[in-house]
């Protein structure tokens, strides 16, 4: 690659809108098809979510599905 074709794609990268840590993610996924990554996700997601509703005053609900 020449310098000035590396130069140019540096300059797309920069002008391209910066991503969030899900977008990054997402797109580290798709590219390297990594989609069996998702039932882990979806789990942990809702573990935290039953984490932090266990420390509000949901919690008596959240005992009786276990």
């Amino acid at each position: 690659m020449s310098d000035e074709n590396q130069r140019d794609s540096f300059e797309e990268a920069t002008q391209a809108g910066q991503r969030g840590l899900l977008g990054e993610f997402l797109g580290f996924m798709k590219d390297n098809a990594k989609w069996w990554l998702t039932p882990f996700l979806i789990v942990f997601a809702i573990l935290a979510v039953v984490v932090i509703l266990g420390s509000t005053g949901a919690a008596p609900f959240i005992y009786t599905l276990f």
